[in-house]
């Protein structure tokens, strides 16, 4: 996943919490990885259209899990962007600054790229592909911080990988996080408060890169697979859910405010969303009840 991950939990009661996090990490980084050959991710990607897979349970959780996000967003969050960002210039790993051009042919249809069926199988559908991208950070970072929750430490506890962040307190334990800034290292441009939730961050600086003259992003439009146009430079999620919180990062940038409100209001959702645009002006974005961000 190319991520720092940094845990921090009270009074434990499993001593081998650290080899169990490290393995899973471990797994996933190998797994999942649309940059390795031969992994599940790529025995997936290389089906042909009527071919079934069985996936391992957490990768069928995982990609069945953005799959509803995908129908829920009317594909404007998608998971099967694999060849759209590789036509880009996103083929390799970060970090880069230059990129070439490719050619990529695909056929499609109006349906959906997979069929999840029972016994942890998938139906390949057509020839879109599959990268999971940073949903799959937020389920990862979720679901350690789910099992050290009530296995481990059920105090409190907080799991940051690479910025994306799941903590919880029992107690008087509350966290202060800081939004980075999104051009300026080390420098935080605002602060909140909370006990328990999920914080996701994305923004259109930290993987960029140029393919022939052009500034390209890794964030791409999951109805028509371009880069995003936005006057926005980077949005914080605030949440109960990191994996709704990956996906409102991406709303964020692809919805009028008064959409992204609504599609919230819709699905009883509480999120609040810290907005920086390209002046660097921020304000917060408040949708599907309330949630306390002070």
């Amino acid at each position: 996943m190319n991520t720092d991950f940094y845990i921090e939990i009270s009074g434990q009661r499993n001593v081998n919490w650290k080899e169990k996090v490290e393995k899973w990490l471990c797994y996933v980084a190998k797994e999942w990885s649309r940059f390795e050959q031969n992994n599940e991710l790529d025995t997936l990607n290389q089906l042909k259209i009527g071919e079934t897979l069985q996936l391992s349970a957490e990768l069928y959780d995982c990609l069945k899990l953005a799959d509803e996000y995908y129908t829920l967003t009317n594909k404007i969050f998608s998971p099967y962007l694999k060849y759209q960002l590789e036509r880009h210039g996103y083929n390799q790993s970060f970090p880069f600054k230059e990129a070439t051009r490719t050619s990529i042919q695909m056929d499609q249809t109006d349906g959906k790229p997979l069929l999840f069926l029972n016994g942890q199988r998938v139906l390949k559908m057509d020839d879109q592909q599959v990268d999971l991208g940073g949903f799959a950070k937020g389920y990862v970072v979720e679901k350690i911080a789910q099992w050290l929750q009530h296995e481990v430490a059920p105090e409190y506890g907080i799991v940051d990988g690479g910025g994306d962040m799941k903590m919880w307190s029992s107690g008087e334990k509350v966290w202060t996080i800081g939004i980075a800034h999104p051009s300026k290292n080390n420098e935080e441009m605002h602060y909140i408060k909370m006990k328990n939730g999920a914080i996701a961050t994305s923004n259109r600086v930290f993987r960029s890169w140029r393919q022939d003259g052009e500034a390209k992003h890794h964030l791409l439009n999951g109805q028509t697979g371009e880069v995003i146009d936005s006057a926005i430079l980077q949005t914080t999620v605030v949440t109960n859910s990191l994996c709704v919180a990956e996906v409102a990062t991406k709303l964020c940038f692809l919805l009028h405010e008064e959409d992204f409100q609504q599609w919230f209001d819709k699905h009883k959702l509480p999120c609040a969303c810290f907005i920086v645009k390209e002046d660097e002006s921020s304000y917060w974005l408040k949708g599907g009840g309330k949630i306390d961000v002070s």
